[in-house]
């Protein structure tokens, strides 16, 4: 361990809320994510994105945190919104595939008290999420995913895919453009009033939208960003999160000669951040039929990966052994993330600029 964390720094001191977060699953993101590792992740009541390309992790983040909101966001003590009595989470499942083991991974009252639903046409899921945005009671709290904007259609290419079908003509029109018109013109222009207009007791609404992209490839393009995500330009203007996430490495075990990939290793880089410093990168790990691997995420970003052994409370431990004592012993998991959340916090404070304030009250 370096030198410089062996010891837990005392904590600054805590400044009002002016946004709330709901957890990634992952303490390592949520400090990538906004800068706090026990009470960070995404930005609650807001707008966010996932994107990335096939099996790079966006569904499980998005079911990692509806899991979190489910079995913690009724505990939480919020500045800014009213206690939660009734917590809603909608799965908005545009895809049609779901390959992970909902109840096993998650338990069976998550997967029985989440509301799985499958919109036809983008403006079908803008009407649902923004009827129940409206309906919104002050004790109520929303969690919808969108899974995928790229699985979306919208009515007008609907239905001339269906006229086609039924004349066995070839289409016109541009499916693209029309989806992208609507989100960035009818949907995203209506949406944040509704999010910003008070309920009963005069509070913010407590809804929070994440919206899931897959990455495109930009044909052609010579220099620059040769990936791009659907959905018009309107994802780069109202959204206040957007991570991009990237297949690092597959994780690989071998057992009687015979070599399996358990899971993988991901690079999740937030390209926009209105809540905290933009362009935070960090990786984390993914075990296939269990989630997010949030203590072995951790010990990889002070040891590194390819660890074996980690001295620990003055004893070498091998990697597993470690991880295993950790899961069952809180206090352990306390002292490794206040490990993690010194040493972050010190490599910022030595990054940043020492200047001179330009203004003083």
């Amino acid at each position: 361990m370096p030198e410089q964390i062996r010891t837990v720094a005392k904590k600054p001191p805590q400044k009002a809320s002016t946004v709330e977060f709901i957890s990634t699953g992952s303490i390592i993101l949520n400090l990538a994510a906004s800068q706090k590792g026990r009470d960070g992740g995404w930005a609650r009541g807001r707008i966010n994105n996932i994107v990335g390309d096939g099996s790079s992790g966006k569904t499980l983040l998005a079911l990692e945190a509806c899991a979190w909101a489910f079995y913690n966001i009724e505990k939480i003590k919020s500045d800014l919104f009213s206690k939660v009595k009734k917590v809603i989470i909608v799965y908005n499942n545009i895809e049609g595939v779901m390959d992970f083991p909902i109840p096993e991974m998650y338990g069976q009252r998550f997967h029985d008290s989440v509301e799985w639903i499958q919109s036809e046409t983008c403006e079908e899921f803008g009407r649902d999420y923004q009827r129940r945005v409206k309906a919104l009671r002050s004790d109520e709290f929303l969690l919808y995913v969108l899974d995928s904007i790229d699985a979306t259609i919208a009515k007008a290419a609907k239905e001339r895919i269906e006229k086609a079908i039924k004349t066995d003509k070839e289409e016109d029109g541009s499916y693209g453009t029309e989806k992208a018109k609507y989100f960035s013109g009818a949907f995203f222009n209506q949406l944040c009033s509704i999010m910003e207009k008070k309920n009963e007791t005069m509070e913010k609404k407590d809804a929070t939208l994440i919206l899931i992209s897959q990455v495109r490839d930009k044909i052609g393009v010579t220099f620059g960003k040769k990936k791009y995500r659907t959905g018009g330009k309107a994802l780069d203007f109202y959204t206040h999160q957007v991570a991009w996430l990237y297949e690092k490495k597959k994780l690989k075990k071998t057992f009687r000669s015979q070599e399996r990939v358990y899971g993988i290793r991901v690079v999740a880089k937030w390209e926009r951040n209105k809540t905290a410093k933009p362009f935070r990168e960090e990786e984390f790990t993914i075990l296939f039929d269990y989630g997010l691997d949030d203590i072995g995420t951790m010990l990889d970003y002070l040891y590194g990966p390819e660890a074996k052994e980690i001295e620990w409370n003055d004893k070498k431990n091998k990697k597993l052994e470690l991880v295993d004592l950790i899961e069952n012993d809180s206090g352990e998991y306390d002292k490794l993330v206040d490990l993690v959340e010194q040493d972050w916090n010190e490599i910022e404070e030595k990054i940043m600029p020492k200047r001179k304030r330009r203004f003083n009250a």
